[in-house]
Order: C-alpha cells, then structure tokens, then sequence
C-alpha cells in the first residue's frame, strides 16, 4: 500500500492518490495528515486518486462502518470540497461508496465523484463560484 499526498498549488488542489490495500490505521492516518496539510497550505479542494485501491479495512463491513463513524472525531471540516477518483477494482469500489454513505450521513462534507482532476478542478471552480453568488446576494451556500 502506498499513500502519496502532493499540493497542486497553481489550482490550489491537494492531491492524495492511494494504491494498494488500506487499512483502517492507514485511513486514520491519511485523515489526520490531510487536516495538518490543509491547515499548513489553506488548501481546502482535495482529490483524493483512488483509482489503484484494492482493498479497504480487508473488506470488512463492520471496519468500514466504523471508519464512516469516527469521520468526525478527525477535524474535517464540513467546508472542505472532496472530489474522488473512485477505484477500478469493483470490490474496492463498492468498499468505499459504502464508508462515504456513513460518512455523509455523519456530516461530511461536498463530495463528487470525478474521473480525472481536470474535472475535479471544474467542480471546485463550480462550488466556488456558488458560494461567491451567494455570499454577493446575501444568501448561504
């Protein structure tokens, strides 16, 4: 298992791309990382590449429920856009649609479902542009 986190400073991105299986530490750990970047860099558009995971919590329904529980006890902020890169492998696939079903019902925040990060870009520029109409018409987001 691999976990690369990178910045895309120019289109103010952290890029996080996971290959391999990942266990449920490595996930805690990849969410805590993530926060400290974002709180270091101001970065909060992040594309988290899952194209090349095989596995998470080796499958197991209750470890991935339980990832899903504990999304809020890492500091994530609920502003925070994530786009994803959803995994090739279909069992990895369907492993993390199911731990983002928990975590959006816990709070999460804006997240899409991207095939690359141009359009993981497009979709922040979108999101953005949404808040700054708002915020100039007096409305929230």
């Amino acid at each position: 298992m691999a976990i690369k986190f990178s910045t895309l400073d120019e289109r103010r991105v952290i890029l996080i791309a996971i290959d391999g299986a990942l266990d449920a530490d490595q996930v805690e750990e990849m969410r805590r990382q993530s926060v400290e970047l974002a709180g270091e860099t101001g970065i909060t558009n992040v594309v988290f590449d899952l194209r090349g995971l095989t596995s998470l919590a080796n499958g197991d329904p209750a470890a991935i429920v339980d990832l899903g529980n504990g999304y809020k006890t890492q500091n994530i902020p609920f502003w925070a856009n994530t786009a994803i890169l959803m995994p090739v492998d279909q069992r990895a696939f369907e492993q993390m649609e199911l731990l983002h079903e928990i975590e959006i019902s816990r709070g999460r925040g804006l997240l899409e479902y991207v095939e690359s990060v141009d359009e993981a870009v497009a979709w922040f520029e979108e999101m953005d542009g949404r808040v700054r109409s708002s915020v100039a018409s007096g409305r929230s987001a």
